[in-house]
């Protein structure tokens, strides 16, 4: 397979779980407005939580190819798209919470800290991350949201 098929395909790979994660989260919203059984949503939460680990690891793994798909709702390629993360060491508390909730992995540890490794694995206009993590506010996003088709 010569490289440009190569990387076309890892671009369809990626874009397929993208779409897997956000049918996934559609999915629970609708259990939750049906009132479906806890011990089946549990169990379907389980069942997320087990496909994120690889899912982590292959946008790590084909994260050149990710920054090259183009994102027709913002008109641009990932790469070009401004919205990740960055930490504020100072206020960090090495809490590791955003590696693991992260389902893109753009978190890792290196050399006793977190880090940015990945940045344009970030969801765009996502900030969960920030939530969960201390409350010290560690985590820190751009300002403003990215506007669709800008």
């Amino acid at each position: 397979m010569d490289n440009q098929l190569k990387q076309l395909k890892q671009k369809e790979l990626l874009i397929k779980i993208r779409e897997f994660m956000i049918l996934n989260i559609e999915i629970k919203k609708l259990m939750n407005e049906l009132d479906v059984d806890r011990e089946i949503y549990n169990t379907y939460e389980n069942i997320t939580k087990m496909v994120r680990e690889p899912n982590k690891l292959i946008y790590k793994k084909f994260y050149n190819a990710g920054k090259e798909i183009y994102y027709e709702e913002y008109r641009k390629k990932r790469k070009d798209i401004v919205w990740f993360p960055t930490i504020n060491y100072t206020n960090c508390k090495k809490c590791k919470k955003c590696i693991d909730f992260c389902p893109k992995g753009v978190y890792e540890w290196e050399n006793g800290k977190v880090v940015v490794k990945y940045p344009f694995n970030c969801i765009i206009n996502c900030n969960a991350c920030s939530c969960l993590c201390c409350e010290n506010n560690a985590i820190v996003f751009p300002e403003k949201k990215i506007n669709k088709y800008d």
